[in-house]
This record gives C-alpha cells, structure tokens and sequence, in this order.
C-alpha cells in the first residue's frame, strides 16, 4: 500500500488518527467529556500531522525523470 518507509508511517499515523478522532468525538457526547475531548484532539493532531507529512514527501515521489 505505501511506496516506501515514510508512506508507510503516515498511513498508520492516518488511520490511527482517523479511529481516535470520531471516538473521541462520541465520548465526548457521552459521559466522559474529559477523555473524548483528548481523544478527539489527539487524533486531530495526528491527521494534521500526517496531511502535512503526505505533503511534505509528495514532492519527492516523482523527481527521477521523465
């Protein structure tokens, strides 16, 4: 699925990312706001990160030739 090692990194960062996020998202609507809101904003860190990161490494994926 990942071309190479830092493909690979930032898919897991996404996908964990992408679980935490909504599940802070329900505990937070939920009984334990406390928790779902780190949850939830520790998953939001962890997309942001690795929408940058894919950004970052997108300009090296086609830099050998034509």
């Amino acid at each position: 699925m990942a071309a190479n090692r830092q493909q690979g990194g930032y898919l897991l960062e996404f996908l964990v990312g992408f679980t935490m996020f909504p599940v802070g998202l329900v505990l937070m609507s939920m009984e334990s706001k406390a928790l779902g809101g780190l949850l939830a904003l520790v998953g939001f860190l962890l997309l942001a990160h690795w929408a940058y990161g894919f950004y970052k490494i997108k300009k090296l994926e086609f830099t050998g030739g034509s």
